[in-house]
This record gives structure tokens, C-alpha cells and sequence, in this order.
């Protein structure tokens, strides 16, 4: 069992409540919490990250009339860490490292900065900055018209800065396909990421002003920005038709520059003289599921140590919240929120669903008239609340409606109490908490808290073992035992609190 309260300050990994809750993540914390940000996009209940690339034009970490777009910057911050992998002794990729790396030259521009201050309040002890970049690779190209990239979790954030190699706009063919190849990328390959990766964004005179001169700078491009296409905020294969048909943009300012020593592009381009190019032009759409292959290759090139998760998938019906909690008058109550997620281009259900807890009688659920909407489809929230007569026989809960039976386990031996759990925030971060226990013996509990570090402005985990606590009575069956936690610093995000048994595994993680 799992809880999840909103830190205070601080967006939350789970947008739906603002108030302490117990809650049963499925099919476990991880995938739960970024199916989450996947899926809950818009509307009702939504995350909040995709609202920084909607629309595809926004540039959420400043004025608008700067010319970025914040979305192409997403994935090039990811190319700029995956690039300096080295696949052959299994180092580097998909690690976060980029995030220590911004003084460096190679790393030009303000992109890397703004993306890890937005994806800082998303990292907590099971997300690490690292999923969220490539999570947000996704979201860019599935939100701005691409095609749906696979999503894997499980990456681990490096704690300093990786190799340099990354390509820059004066760098010659030789030594910008031997960086690709270390990667892992052939020169197709690299011709195809390259393609890809420019189908958004623009190149900028305040990040580089050997490629884009000062003219480009005007009251409503303040940072001088030259779009690579000219549809800037939608993934399509214009980029590659503009390039070969000298029209529109003709390829962006890597391939047009003034200076013709920064014309990357256009070098990497005619190193098959265009032959990949043009087969690229001749897919038609189908230019959009060969950059899924690339780029889901590029966000899963990580150190040979990880292993990645099974892709994260919508899940049509989904608990959310599912808590156990006691009432003022000490009863242990269960309650939360069912998500039923309709895929596009299918209609809302409009029968009723029933939860049922063990054998009782089914409870019927009744809809939030708000409702949710992403690129997956529309989702409706139905709450329930119900008392826990017998915990000890609670195993189980099911979901019965539009045409599906869904049975999820619950195990209740021991929970963090949401409504007895709380944390402040002034000069460092405070969690006081409260787990509940069938035993009479004080469990084991480990606090984890994302703290900022020096030299990035991604989080890094700072553990707490073998926290204290204090038996404070008894509720509905269960001992309750308190603790607190000075944390020393201010948490960047959710902290959570983990009740772990006598071989260390945990029993229950509560997220606040």
C-alpha cells in the first residue's frame, strides 16, 4: 500500500488531490506515477507537464517573444546527454549528466537550465531526472503531431558530469560521425536522428552567433531565433522536404548559415550525397515512425548496468488514491478514485461502474462531471468511500463497468497514515508522519527526500534509514507509531516515507 500527499510549494507528481491520501499505485509506484504524467495531459486531474508544450509554441521558462519553444528544447537536451555515450564499455547516454555539463562550450544556450528547473518538482525517490527527460522526449513528438514513442523507466541519475563529444555546428564530418558512432548511430542513423531531432525548434543568435547573425533579432524574436522548417511546433517531415526542394527554410540555419563553417547540417546531409535524405522524403508519413525507431533508441541508449522497464502503457481503468485512512472517530476507512480512460475516438461510458471489496455488496460509482483529455483519449474520475469493517480479511478490490471485471490487491499488515502524516517548509523541510502497524513491534521505517545539489539543477535522493519512532496508541486493530524528520535542506519534490520488513523489502511507501 501506497500514500501520496501534496508537498507543500510544490506541484505534485499526482495533480489529483490536495490533501494527505493513502494510495495503491498500479501496476506498481513508478509506472503509476509517470502513466500519470502521460496520460492526465489536459483537463480534469492533469499533471501539469505537458502544459509547458501546449501549445507547441510555448516556451514556459520565459517571454514568448524570446522565439523558443520549449518542446525543442526538451529533446535536444536529451541528444546533448545521450550523444556522449560510449555503447562499447557500456558508459554513459540517458543519465542526466548533461545537467553538470552546462558551463561547457559544446552545451550552448539556455535549454539545459530551463528543463531541469521545470522537470525539478516531477523527481522524487522513484523518478529519477533522467526518466523525466526521456519521458518528456516522448511528450514533445506524441504532443506536436508525431507519432507515440515507447516508454521505458528505470534510469538512474549519474552524480557528476559524463564525457565530452558533442557535435557542434563547426565541427567536421569525421570526427561529428565518430561521436554519433560512439553512440551507437551509424551515418544513416545519424542523418535520420539529425532530420528528426530539427523537424522543431530554431537555431538561435543569443546561443550562437556564428551561425544566425544579429539581424535575426527583432521585438518579437528577442533571442534571434531561425526556425529549421516552417511549421516550428509541428513534428512532420517538412525539415526534410524544405532541405531537398530548397524551399520554406530550406533544411534551417545549420544547412543556410552565413558562415559556412557552421553549416553541420548541410555537411552531415551530403556525406551520402543526400542519399539517406531522400529516401527519408520518399516515406511520406511514414518519416514519423522511423524517427520513433531513432529516437526510442536514442532515450534508451543508457549505462550497460540499467535495466529498463517493461514500456509504460495507458491503463483504461486505473485506481487512483485508493487509501486507507481512519476517520475522527478512529474507523479505517477506504477511499479514492477510480480513472476510466476511453480511447479516442470511442464516447465517454455513460453506464454506471460498481467497486466491490472482497464479497460486500458492489458500492456503485457515480462520475466527476470534469473530465480529462489527451492524445490516449478522455478520462473520467469516479470517487468512493467506504468503511473497513475487517481489515484482515481486505485482500482485494474490484472494478466491474463497460464491458470489464478488473480485480487489484491490496495487503494491509501495515500503512502510512495520510491524515496523521504532514510536512512545513521554511528554511529546511519537516516531515512529521505516522505509520500504522498490525504488530506490536516498531517497525523499520526509511524517509527519502530530493534535495538540490551542487553543480546541477537536477535533484539528487537523500536517504534517511532506521528513522525512530514512538508508539502513540491504537486505532481500528492497529498500533500507530509517530516520527519526524529535519531534512536539513528544502525538498525539490515528493519526499516518501517506507515501512520495510525484517529482510528490508518494503511493505509500504507512502509519497508526500
Amino acid at each position: 500500500m501506497w500514500s501520496f500527499k501534496r508537498l507543500l510549494a510544490l506541484p505534485t507528481i499526482l495533480g489529483l488531490l490536495s490533501s494527505a491520501y493513502g494510495a495503491f499505485f498500479y501496476p506498481n509506484t513508478q509506472a503509476s506515477l509517470l502513466e500519470h504524467i502521460l496520460v492526465d495531459t489536459h483537463g480534469a486531474h492533469s499533471s501539469g507537464f505537458a502544459d509547458a508544450i501546449t501549445p507547441c509554441t510555448n516556451y514556459v521558462s520565459g517571454n514568448q517573444s524570446m522565439g523558443r519553444t520549449t518542446a525543442a528544447q526538451w529533446i535536444r537536451v536529451a541528444f546533448h546527454d545521450f550523444v556522449t555515450a560510449d555503447v562499447a564499455s557500456g558508459t554513459g547516454g540517458l543519465d542526466a549528466s548533461i545537467g553538470f555539463e552546462t558551463l561547457r562550450e559544446e552545451n550552448s544556450g539556455s535549454a539545459f537550465n530551463d528543463s531541469f528547473t521545470f522537470f525539478r518538482p516531477y523527481v522524487n525517490p522513484v523518478i529519477s531526472t533522467a526518466d523525466i527527460l526521456a519521458l518528456s522526449v516522448v511528450m514533445s513528438v506524441g504532443n506536436c503531431g508525431g507519432a507515440q514513442i515507447p516508454f521505458r523507466a528505470g534510469r538512474i541519475d549519474a552524480t557528476g558530469g559524463g564525457a565530452f563529444g558533442v557535435p557542434a555546428p563547426e565541427t567536421d564530418i569525421p570526427t561529428t560521425l565518430g561521436f554519433f558512432s560512439g553512440a551507437g548511430f551509424n551515418q544513416v542513423d545519424s542523418i535520420g536522428l539529425t532530420a528528426c531531432g530539427h523537424t522543431l525548434g530554431s537555431v538561435h543568435h543569443g546561443g550562437f552567433p556564428t551561425v544566425v547573425g544579429p539581424e535575426a533579432v527583432s521585438s518579437d524574436n528577442l533571442a534571434g531565433g531561425i526556425h529549421f522548417d516552417t511549421t516550428v511546433a509541428n513534428f512532420d517531415p517538412l525539415v526534410v522536404h524544405e532541405y531537398l526542394n530548397g524551399t520554406g527554410q530550406r533544411g534551417g540555419p545549420l544547412v543556410t548559415s552565413f558562415n559556412v563553417s557552421s553549416r553541420s547540417d548541410l555537411r552531415l546531409y551530403e556525406s551520402d550525397n543526400n542519399l539517406t535524405m531522400i529516401a527519408l522524403g520518399e516515406q511520406g508519413t511514414g518519416f514519423l515512425n522511423t524517427c520513433v525507431g531513432l529516437l526510442q533508441r536514442m532515450i534508451e541508449t543508457v549505462p550497460k548496468s540499467i535495466v529498463l522497464s517493461d514500456v509504460v502503457t495507458p491503463m483504461e481503468v486505473k485506481p487512483i488514491n485508493a487509501s486507507l485512512d481512519f476517520d475522527s472517530k478512529g474507523n479505517l476507512f477506504f477511499s479514492g478514485y477510480i480513472r476510466i480512460l476511453t480511447p479516442t475516438p470511442s464516447s465517454p461510458p455513460s453506464a454506471p461502474a460498481f467497486l466491490t471489496i472482497a464479497s460486500t455488496t458492489p458500492i456503485p460509482l457515480t462520475p466527476e462531471p470534469a473530465q480529462g483529455q489527451s492524445i490516449f483519449g478522455t478520462t473520467a474520475f469516479y470517487p468512493f468511500a467506504t468503511k473497513v469493517i475487517d481489515a484482515g480479511s481486505f485482500a482485494h478490490f474490484s472494478v466491474t463497468g463497460h464491458g470489464s471485471h478488473i480485480t487489484f490487491p491490496v495487503q494491509t499488515s501495515a500503512f502510512v497514515v495520510p491524515s496523521l502524516t504532514s510536512v512545513s517548509s521554511t528554511s529546511t523541510t519537516i516531515l512529521n508522519f505516522t505509520v500504522a502497524t498490525r504488530s506490536r513491534v516498531a517497525p523499520t521505517v526509511k524517509v527519502q527526500v530530493p534535495v538540490g545539489q551542487q553543480g546541477t539543477l537536477g535533484p539528487a535522493i537523500k536517504t534517511f534509514d532506521n528513522v525512530a519512532v514512538n508508539n502513540t496508541g491504537r486505532k481500528a486493530g492497529y498500533e500507530l507509531w509517530a516520527g519526524s524528520v529535519d531534512v536539513g535542506a528544502l525538498a525539490t519534490g515528493a519526499l516518501s516515507v517506507a515501512i520495510l520488513d525484517g529482510e528490508g523489502k518494503e511493505v509500504d511507501v507512502g509519497f508526500f
